[in-house]
């Protein structure tokens, strides 16, 4: 059953997975991105550290920088004061 639910609604991960290994996507290639990123609404160093950290002990972090269930960059995701965690974990 799982399976044929896959079928229908794929990961976002694994729909884009050929990209990112065209682009050698790493975490740290995906942090400095993010940086160079305008981000009007940047939640400030010590809150991003702290939401970095919560994503890096999520069993959805796929690759040290995807989340499995919405599909993002976390390290973009995190930066932004108005966004949030999937799974309201912060």
């Amino acid at each position: 059953m799982a399976e044929d639910n896959n079928k229908k609604n794929p990961c976002p991960v694994c729909e884009n997975k050929a990209h990112l290994l065209a682009m050698d996507m790493t975490p740290e290639l995906a942090e400095e991105m993010a940086m160079a990123e305008d981000c009007p609404d940047f939640c400030g160093e010590e809150t991003y550290r702290q939401r970095l950290s919560i994503c890096s002990d999520c069993p959805e972090l796929v690759g040290g920088m995807t989340c499995r269930d919405c599909g993002c960059f976390v390290q973009f995701r995190a930066r932004h004061l108005t966004a949030h965690c999937v799974w309201n974990k912060w």
